[in-house]
Formats: C-alpha cells, sequence, structure tokens
C-alpha cells in the first residue's frame, strides 16, 4: 500500500514538471515582443542595427600643426590650395588642409593638371592624386562628359554610341565615380541643424540581387525587387542618405543610422514617413535611451531598464488608404511627441504632415536613373549597380544641381551677353541653401575634389 502511494506521488511531481516545461516552451515561442512593441513600457533590449554593431573603426587622427607663414616677399599666390594636403603619411602636415604648406608650382611639360608643393615636406605632387583623374587614360573632358551623362540619366551604351567609347569602359567610370562621390558626401553634408527629416522608400526593378541576396527574401521574389531609401530635408531640399537593398527592417536601420551621422550632436528633428512598421523600430533605435523602471514590490529581482524614445523625439506618419491600387484616404497619425509639438515645428516653415516633398524627391530619382523609370528597358542589372548609380545621383543633385523653389531674386538685374534679357534670379542648390558651399559646383570640381582622411572644418 505504501508503495502504491509513493508511485502515485513520483508519478504526479513528473507530470507537473513536464507540464510546466510544456508551458515555458511555448511562452517563449508565442510572440510576447510584438505585445510590448507597441506598449507603452518600452523594450528590454535596444533593437539591432547592422550600422551600429559595424562601427568601431576610425583613423588615427594625427595632431593638428601650426600654419605656415606666408612670405612677405615676391609675387602674392593667386592659386587656392586651401583644398589640398599633402599625400605623404610621413609629412608632419599629412592629411591636414588650409595650413598654408600647399602651393601651386605651374603645369609640368604644359599638361592639363596643375603640380602642388608641400613647402613642409619639399614634396612635389599631382593635383589629381587620390581622384579619379589620377593616371587615367581618358581626356579630362572626356571623363567629364561620361559621368555627367550617367548623372543626368544616360543609358550607359547610349553614352557609349555617342561618345564613341566601350560600354566596360563607361562602367569602370561609373564605379569608380560613384565610390568618389560615396566619399564626398560623407565628408561634406555632417553637422547639419534640422528642424525635419522626411523618409520614403522607392520600388526599383532589378534583374538579380547577385552576391547581396538578402536570405530573408522568399525565392521567387529575390529577382525583380529592389527598394530605395531615402531620406530629404524639406527646407533646403538636401538629399541626406540614400540606401538600396530589400523593403525590410535592416535597411530601415541602414536609413536612419545614415541620417543621424548627418545630423549635428544631440539633434533629434521631426520624423515624417508613411505607415510603414519598420520606420518606427529604426527612429527609436537611434533617438531612444534607457529608462529605469521602479520597484512596484520589495519582493523579488529588480525590474529590468527600459528602452524607450528620447523625450524630446517626434515622429508622424502619413497613412494612406488604398482601393483598388487607388489612394481613396490619407490621414495623420503622431507616432511620438505630440500634435501641438509637431503643428509648432511645421507652422515655421508653412507645412504640415505630409511626405510631398520626400516623393518629389522621388521623381526627381527616377528621371536621372534610368534604372528607375517606370517602363524602360534600361533596368539595373544588380542592387550593387544600382546603388553605384543612386550615389552618382545624390552628389549631383546636392552640388551640381539647381534646384528651381531654391533661387533668390537679385537686387539688381544682371546684364548678359547679347542681346538676351538680365539675369534676375540666383541659382542655387540644395547644398548651397543648406550652408554646406557658397556656388554652383561643376562636375569636373567635384571629381577633383580630394576627401581629407578626417573630418576638419569646412567652408566654401
Amino acid at each position: 500500500m505504501e508503495l502504491a502511494i509513493l508511485q502515485a506521488i513520483l508519478v504526479g511531481f513528473v507530470l507537473v514538471l513536464v507540464i510546466e516545461f510544456v508551458y515555458r516552451g511555448n511562452a517563449q515561442q508565442g510572440t510576447p515582443q510584438a505585445k510590448t512593441k507597441r506598449s507603452g513600457q518600452g523594450r528590454t533590449c535596444r533593437p539591432d542595427c547592422p550600422a551600429c554593431q559595424s562601427e568601431g573603426y576610425e583613423i588615427e587622427r594625427r595632431s593638428r600643426p601650426g600654419p605656415r607663414q606666408k612670405k612677405k616677399s615676391g609675387r602674392p599666390r593667386r592659386v587656392n590650395t586651401d583644398w589640398h594636403f599633402c599625400p605623404d603619411q610621413s609629412c608632419s602636415h599629412y592629411g591636414w588642409v588650409g595650413l598654408g604648406n600647399i602651393i601651386a608650382n605651374g603645369h609640368p611639360n604644359g599638361g592639363h593638371w596643375r603640380q602642388l608643393h608641400c613647402t613642409a615636406c619639399r614634396g612635389y605632387f599631382a593635383e589629381t592624386v587620390g581622384t579619379i583623374f589620377y593616371r587615367s587614360p581618358l581626356p579630362p573632358e572626356k571623363l567629364c562628359q561620361i559621368i555627367q551623362g550617367l548623372a543626368e540619366g544616360w543609358n550607359l551604351h547610349s553614352i557609349a554610341r555617342v561618345l564613341k567609347v566601350e560600354p566596360d569602359t563607361v562602367k569602370a567610370c561609373l564605379v569608380r565615380a560613384a565610390e568618389h562621390m560615396e566619399a564626398v558626401s560623407s565628408y561634406l553634408i555632417r553637422d547639419l541643424h534640422l528642424s525635419q527629416v522626411q523618409v520614403d522608400e522607392l520600388w526599383a526593378l532589378v534583374q538579380s540581387w547577385g552576391q547581396d541576396e538578402d536570405a530573408r527574401t522568399e525565392p521567387k521574389t529575390r529577382r525583380r525587387q529592389g527598394w530605395v531609401w531615402a531620406g530629404i530635408d524639406p527646407d533646403s531640399k538636401l538629399l541626406l542618405a540614400t540606401v538600396v537593398g530589400g523593403r525590410s527592417l535592416a535597411y530601415a536601420q541602414l536609413l536612419i543610422h545614415a541620417i543621424m551621422l548627418t545630423l549635428a550632436p544631440g539633434l533629434v528633428p521631426l520624423f515624417l514617413s508613411d505607415q510603414l512598421a519598420a520606420y518606427e523600430t529604426a527612429i527609436v533605435t537611434h533617438f531612444g535611451h534607457w529608462v529605469e523602471v521602479p520597484r512596484r514590490s520589495k519582493y523579488g529581482p529588480a525590474p529590468k531598464p527600459r528602452w524607450k524614445p528620447l523625450p524630446e523625439l517626434n515622429y508622424a506618419q502619413v497613412v494612406k488608404r488604398r482601393v483598388r491600387g487607388r489612394v481613396v484616404e490619407v490621414t495623420q497619425r503622431v507616432v511620438f511627441g505630440s500634435t501641438e509639438t509637431i503643428t509648432a515645428i511645421l507652422s515655421h516653415a508653412g507645412h504640415k504632415i505630409n511626405t510631398a516633398f520626400i516623393e518629389r524627391v522621388n521623381l526627381t530619382l527616377r528621371a536621372h536613373i534610368p534604372a528607375l523609370g517606370r517602363k524602360v528597358l534600361s533596368f539595373a542589372k544588380t542592387i550593387l549597380g544600382l546603388t553605384q548609380q543612386v550615389s552618382l545621383t545624390r552628389t549631383y543633385y546636392n552640388f551640381c544641381l539647381p534646384h528651381l523653389s531654391l533661387r533668390l531674386q537679385l537686387p539688381e538685374p544682371l546684364p548678359t551677353k547679347g542681346n538676351g534679357s538680365p539675369k534676375l534670379w540666383q541659382s542655387r542648390t540644395p547644398a548651397m541653401t543648406a550652408g554646406i558651399t557658397d556656388h554652383v559646383w561643376t562636375m569636373q570640381e567635384l571629381l577633383l575634389f580630394r576627401v581629407p582622411p578626417w573630418s576638419q572644418e569646412v567652408s566654401g
């Protein structure tokens, strides 16, 4: 009798353990994170960002030497070399601009490019060192025509036929130019003081993802699917950042991370987007902080801190309701912040909650990138090729392309050559409006810009 009672007790104890194990397994396989994502309790962990995880490598920044004294005797210098730096890493002035150690030394053998001289290390180098023109077999004029044709939206094979070069030559120019343009944009577009940012994504036709294929994408949709993510400052029309890839949270994180790098430290602008849920998570990831949760009871472990959006963060969405592919209703939804605060921010520029400016930029991208055009044959072959075209167009749009809505009326009309009408307006680019530069850049000037190895004060 006692043996039977002991066996019953053991069987009951084993059943209790099995039920508890199954219950915990089902609880872990459930979706409690989805419930806390929309709740006001915050998150127990910061969402992952691929760009934040890959950071950590920084170029060693040398101490800034004193400026060189200018010679009082002799002919005054007329060539501006403030943007050039010595490329010799053994030089004490390596990487620093505006120190007066670089002077022009004429054109050797009557060549096209100027020779520069560093008075610190007494070395000589061409002004094209570190640019696409350095040791290029193509003439500078034709190289500029190829890249400007790509930036204006010409087809790769059309440029090859018009300029009488090989298509592979045009493609090689695109690869080098895109790498240079991305470096120029990353260096010049930074420390911005913005009041609002609009973000959106643009669908693109891609033949194949190639080696950068997203493993989370279904096999049937891996081909012919691509998205161009973009962010813009509605006031200056400056295209802040672009990302090319899939329509997932990872690429939304990359876009918001790239936008965050262009802002001044500690600045939290107003974000406006469509109803895509990935934007909310990406914005909270980069504009959030840990909040300590007070204890509700003196028993048990202390509650974990929660990752919540910053108190000064404001974010609103434009929600569009479609019926059979057509927009029939547009509403606004405030996600973070208050309606009064967002209205006050937008009232200074006469705006309201919308994504009209970023959608207008989508049209500009479609006009300047053949792969983004509708019902065309020049679609993108790979994601990498589309990324290169977007990088080239972004820098060309910001620095070389005057924007009609940004022009300023001249105080007095300027006469033009011949019998033409006088000039009434001053053309301005988004980079001029944002205070990055003071003139419209030419394509040759943009390609000749030598990016220093570390960030420094920029002007003009």
